[in-house]
């Protein structure tokens, strides 16, 4: 793998480059010693920064202008379709066709695996650190949230993956094998618990204290997360119940991503943040929505014939009429270079470099929602389910309402976090038949009616995870295994 070749410190540099609201604004540095730095609660902070800054950069990284985040998480979901008439590699991911040697993958693989590195060097470097150890316990915290988060994302993605826990500073260290799901995952609670247990409830300003870094808030709904997805419900019931009521829902939906002014709400538990004043914009409004609709708002957009990502007729025909979601998830273009659905989630009037909207990776509305999954068919799971439904303007639903309760469920993540990196993990719950057969007929169906094209896609359970990169392949010499069906 490319990214560890290179010294800690080179890697640490370029990170630190990218600043982003307060508690990002760090200095660039010329030289890093990455024997030495690191050695005190101060260079902690500037450390943890930088994974921050890192992070952010796997969220924003892009090919051909998308997000390759939402190539792998959103694409490849019944929510969003791709321009099927752009480079091929770009269109594998959205069919389940992708090789080995596609770049997308390889530069989302390597992307989240320079900012485990970062996270590694900063809880590393914790154990020997002088200064405030509460601080420095909080500090590691943060970089072990960060790092779960990574770990939690790839492992959905490629399955088993190699646990590396300490900083790559030489090439040998890259070479580990591939561990397995189940003890990628333990890793993973671990670092969440750890997380947990060092985390304040809240930052109320001053260098190195600001509103933005992981909460126990954050750590615990994300271990609800992590727990729900492995199906060990009792564990994803006891972790979100410690979330229950330390946050509301906003009252509007639409102020959800509203933009500069209103990041870091009552509803919203973890953030990652951009700037564009910073030059840390968030580049996806632009690339989601046509020119004709931008242009009227003062911001840019997207002049290609079809959208790179782009909502499903069957996502916006699954919509009651009445919900109040609807105009702040998509729209329809009417004229202009595209005709046809678009995203309209996050879109910010006047934005003409870049976005300072941030994306939300956890809020509140999603504690309401896993917890009645998690907690099963019951009075008190539909009372929490109606929460969400009422903000959208929904009459309530019981075990009465049509559907299984799993659909019921999964039918309210959908419309709630269309587009927000949710879909595709929600659908690897599922039995994998289930999978298929949701997958299927929307390609089919986005083949015929986007594209003129009738298409025969039968998908297998290979195609449930990515290829893991072939450069990682090669120069582990055989070390790192490939995923079956590669």
């Amino acid at each position: 793998m490319k990214s560890y070749n290179k010294i800690f410190s080179f890697i640490l540099i370029l990170s630190l480059l990218f600043g982003c609201d307060n508690f990002l604004e760090v200095e660039p540095l010329d030289r890093v010693d990455g024997s030495s730095f690191f050695s005190n609660d101060e260079e902690l902070i500037v450390g943890v920064n930088g994974v921050y800054a890192s992070q952010r950069l796997v969220f924003s990284r892009s090919d051909g202008g998308q997000p390759l985040i939402y190539r792998l998480f959103e694409d490849r979901s019944d929510n969003a379709g791709a321009d099927h008439t752009d480079q091929g590699e770009r269109v594998e991911t959205d069919l389940f066709k992708e090789g080995t040697g596609n770049l997308p993958i390889s530069g989302l693989w390597e992307a989240m695996w320079n900012t485990v590195n970062l996270a590694n060097k900063v809880i590393v470097s914790g154990a020997t650190a002088e200064g405030d150890q509460a601080l420095i316990g909080r500090i590691v915290g943060e970089a072990k949230f960060i790092r779960a988060s990574l770990y939690f994302y790839m492992v959905n993605a490629w399955g088993g993956l190699p646990i590396r826990t300490e900083p790559t500073e030489d090439f040998t260290a890259t070479v580990l094998p591939r561990s397995s799901v189940a003890d990628v995952y333990s890793l993973i609670v671990q670092d969440l618990t750890d997380a947990a247990a060092a985390l304040p409830n809240s930052y109320d300003g001053g260098s190195g204290n600001e509103v933005g870094r992981v909460t126990n808030g954050a750590a615990m709904t994300l271990l609800g997360k992590v727990q729900l997805q492995i199906g060990n419900f009792p564990a994803a019931e006891a972790a979100l119940r410690t979330v229950l009521g330390r946050y509301s829902l906003l009252p509007d939906f639409g102020s959800i991503y509203s933009g500069t002014g209103n990041e870091n709400t009552a509803e919203s538990i973890f953030e990652i943040s951009f700037n564009a004043g910073n030059q840390t914009a968030w580049a996806v409004p632009q690339q989601f929505v046509p020119i004709s609709i931008a242009a009227p708002l003062g911001t840019n957009g997207s002049g290609r014939n079809v959208l790179s990502s782009y909502p499903t007729q069957d996502l916006a025909d699954s919509f009651d009429p009445d919900d109040l979601r609807i105009p702040h998830t998509f729209g329809t273009a009417t004229e202009g270079n595209y005709i046809g659905l678009y995203i309209s989630k996050f879109i910010q009037p006047g934005a003409t470099n870049g976005s300072d909207i941030n994306f939300v990776m956890l809020r509140y509305a999603d504690v309401l929602l896993m917890l009645a999954e998690a907690i099963g068919e019951s009075t008190e799971a539909y009372d929490l389910i109606n929460e969400v439904r009422t903000r959208a303007g929904l009459p309530d639903i019981d075990a009465s309402s049509p559907g299984t309760f799993m659909e019921k469920v999964m039918n309210e993540r959908r419309w709630e976090f269309a587009f927000e990196l949710h879909r595709w993990i929600d659908l690897l719950r599922l039995p994998d038949a289930e999978v298929f057969s949701i997958m299927e007929t929307q390609l089919e169906s986005q083949q015929q009616n986007k594209f003129g094209m009738i298409v025969d896609i039968s998908l297998k359970s290979d195609n449930l995870l990515y290829p893991i990169p072939q450069n990682e392949i090669d120069i582990s010499d055989g070390v790192v295994e490939q995923n079956p069906g590669y």
